[in-house]
């Protein structure tokens, strides 16, 4: 095969998908923690200091944005350590 048709060799290409991976993971896992409190702080400061249960679903979504980011981040984090402890 012609030296000049590959695009990337695989191990390059591994380690800056990782790099990536690893740049970006705090922005993945501490911006839904902060959307979450956000909801749960404007929940607390409207509804329930006012005692409107309007905003009582800003309670609930950040409940499950919070939750949800921990069941999912885990074994992201779990995994991507894994992966960089190899190379």
């Amino acid at each position: 095969m012609n030296k000049s048709m590959k695009y990337l060799e695989k191990e390059k290409n591994i380690s800056k998908i990782i790099r990536a991976e690893i740049f970006f993971a705090p922005l993945l896992v501490v911006l839904p923690f902060l959307v979450g409190i956000a909801f749960i702080n404007e929940w607390y400061i409207h509804g329930l200091a006012y005692g409107d249960h309007s905003y009582d679903i800003e309670l609930v979504l950040g409940i499950i944005i919070i939750f949800g980011n921990i069941i999912f981040d885990v074994p992201f984090i779990k995994s991507l350590r894994e992966l960089s402890k190899k190379k």
